[in-house]
């Protein structure tokens, strides 16, 4: 099966003498896959939760510009554009092209783009207790009030 995008050609007849082509692209798999990732914000999800990474390194639950430059660097230097074609090669493996057709337009839909949205928003909202959370348990980590399970040493 090509992953290049082809074209079908069928004829409708408007009048029995004189036939109109019409021309229906058909999208391959990695195309589908990738339309769909852009339409879910997968990319922009992705880099934006390295504030995770932010948030246990600096231990401050409140924004500094120091916290936004790491976040925008660890997104550069370690984001979306550096696994998106695994995440591409997921779906593609996963679902058939009826499927990701499916995905698609449930991705497109604007009740599934206003859920997109509350959860990236209550991520976003809830960074400052997520910050704090995350520091406590590293710190909680560091000085041995969480002790991990003799067997994960072997």
């Amino acid at each position: 099966m090509s992953l290049s995008a082809y074209t079908a050609i069928a004829n409708a007849e408007t009048s029995q003498d004189s036939p109109t082509p019409i021309t229906v692209t058909l999208k391959s798999k990695k195309q589908l896959a990738k339309e769909i990732l852009v339409e879910l914000g997968i990319g922009k999800q992705y880099d934006l939760y390295f504030w995770n990474s932010v948030d246990i390194s600096t231990g401050n639950g409140s924004r500094t510009k120091f916290s936004s430059w790491l976040q925008k660097t660890l997104a550069r230097v370690a984001g979306w554009k550096y696994v998106e074609s695994q995440y591409v090669a997921r779906l593609e493996s996963d679902f058939s092209e009826v499927e990701l057709q499916e995905l698609l337009d449930l991705a497109k839909h604007p009740l599934m783009k206003k859920l997109l949205r509350a959860e990236i928003q209550a991520y976003e909202e809830t960074g400052e207790k997520r910050a704090r959370l995350l520091w406590k348990a590293w710190d909680d980590y560091n000085s041995g009030k969480i002790n991990v399970p003799a067997h994960l040493w072997k």
